[in-house]
């Protein structure tokens, strides 16, 4: 199947501002080479706690970080084209909606602007637009002239879903986009997504620490740990047969009603540090329970099971092939 999205061996570091004003500046790796696609018309989770590296990625992938590796949208490299050619392929929905958008700015200037910039249509087509669109994400509208701060916070994530499809773009980035809503709200969003995806000829790369709303919503998930992919597949292979630690310690941290341990399995992986880390080393390696002298040189993604479902670990892959 055609991919839309093409990342292979994405890095990006940040400033480490924690050594002291007189210290000498020094770069943080954040992402460590990290690779994956997504296809046309698919629905790509990518999972992981908080600080790993998941909203990072979606911000190289938008053009907002400098980046290491290459990055493709729909055959355009993202190094060596101009912005502009990008706006049209991939737009985003952020986890604040109140923050994306201009207070001082009514709801119809806001998503009018993207057709506006790009010089599609007269004022009254692109006004005709905005309130399709508005209706398109469950608003009325009249909405167009109220402002953020006039709206509820699951209107205004609407608001974003729907300025984030002015320009019908082929791939969405949300980035916990249901985060900063309540459960009921949130699970509206969550259909909206849904409906979107069923109707439109676009991708979605749902960026979300909560894997239970992961395997609800998407056909393939990727997890993510310290800014390197621990295991990737099918959304029922990663929920339902994990194989890195990783994932099983996210899996079983999920309340179960009624368990008497409140997780979801007994075999919850320790929290703590159980060996000091190394360089060149598993990226679990100082945590992980079954680590062994092999996992001091563990670097790649083996496949376990079949070709879809990769994990990053010796013990729990087939390591007969390697990818």
């Amino acid at each position: 199947m055609e991919e839309i999205l093409n990342a292979a061996d994405v890095s990006v570091s940040y400033p480490d501002n924690s050594l002291g004003i007189f210290a000498r500046k020094k770069q943080k790796q954040v992402l460590h080479n990290v690779s994956l696609s997504i296809r046309r018309r698919e629905f790509f989770g990518l999972v992981g706690e908080s600080g790993c590296g998941k909203s990072t990625f979606g911000n190289a992938v938008l053009g907002l970080v400098p980046f290491g590796g290459s990055i493709r949208i729909d055959g355009h490299d993202r190094a060596a084209e101009a912005r502009p050619v990008f706006t049209r392929l991939v737009q985003a929905v952020f986890q604040d909606p109140l923050g994306a958008l201009n207070p001082k700015k009514t709801v119809g200037f806001t998503m009018e602007e993207p057709l506006r910039i790009n010089g599609i249509g007269t004022p009254a087509e692109r006004e005709e637009k905005v309130c399709r669109m508005l209706e398109t994400v469950g608003l009325d509208a009249s909405c167009r002239r109220r402002y953020p701060q006039e709206l509820s916070g699951g209107q205004r994530q609407r608001v974003c879903i729907g300025a984030a499809l002015m320009l019908d773009p082929r791939l969405i980035i949300a980035d916990e986009a249901v985060s900063a809503l309540d459960v009921s709200v949130g699970s509206q969003i969550l259909n909206l997504f849904r409906e979107i995806h069923r109707d439109r000829e676009l991708s979605l790369l749902f960026i979300s620490h909560n894997l239970d709303i992961v395997y609800y919503m998407c056909d393939r998930i990727a997890v993510m740990y310290r800014g390197r992919i621990v295991e990737q597949g099918s959304a029922d292979d990663v929920y339902r047969m994990p194989r890195h630690p990783y994932t099983r310690l996210l899996l079983s941290s999920i309340p179960v009603i009624g368990a008497q341990d409140g997780g979801r399995n007994a075999e919850n992986a320790p929290l703590e540090t159980l060996r000091p880390a190394c360089s060149g080393a598993c990226c679990f390696y100082h945590r992980c329970p079954h680590a062994e002298e092999r996992c001091r040189t563990m670097q790649q993604l083996l496949p376990c099971g079949g070709t879809e479902h990769l994990v990053r670990c010796w013990k729990f892959a087939d390591t007969r092939n390697s990818v």
